[in-house]
């Protein structure tokens, strides 16, 4: 339910397809698969973890820059959480290296979500191709296993596949 709330609050930030064509200083990417890596893995206990986020951006579009066409985003940071979630560390350390081989570092972003679905809160870019734009993200599990909760009693969740349904830059 929070992130469903979340949903709204990123509508704002996010930026549309038909937005990114006409809108210099921005980027719009759909799809892509994101992996949640969590060390040691959840479990229903909450605990000290690590949090790794690693995967792709797709189909991205921007008219500042039109040879990038996709990205890779990764991101790291600590928090306290346990299985199911929530899930909400401190601000991220996150990049994103854009295909036409260029690199945007961005500060400030908050993760929020629990292991089915999350939201990436805006972080501003403070280096590299779009310096000075916030991104926000959205994200819904694709690979988790069944039952899902078996993993977070027997030795930990350490993985999530999950699918990228919006990343913006606005």
């Amino acid at each position: 339910m929070r992130v469903l709330l979340l949903a709204g609050v990123l509508a704002a930030a996010l930026v549309s397809p038909a937005q990114a064509e006409a809108a210099p200083g921005t980027v719009s990417c759909t799809g892509g698969e994101i992996d949640l890596l969590m060390h040691p893995g959840l479990t229903l206990a909450p605990g000290s973890q690590w949090l790794t986020l690693t995967g792709t951006l797709g189909r991205c579009v921007t008219p500042d820059h039109p040879a990038i066409s996709s990205g890779v985003l990764t991101a790291q940071g600590g928090l306290t959480a346990g299985c199911p979630g929530p899930i909400a560390p401190d601000d991220l350390e996150m990049t994103v290296r854009w295909s036409d081989g260029s690199v945007s570092t961005v500060e400030g972003a908050r993760f929020q979500g629990d292991i089915h679905q999350w939201a990436l809160m805006p972080g501003t870019i403070t280096s590299g191709p779009f310096t000075g734009g916030r991104v926000a993200a959205l994200g819904r599990s694709t690979g988790l296993p069944d039952p899902w909760v078996l993993p977070c009693v027997i030795g930990g969740l350490s993985q999530v596949r999950t699918a990228v349904q919006a990343f913006g830059i606005g």
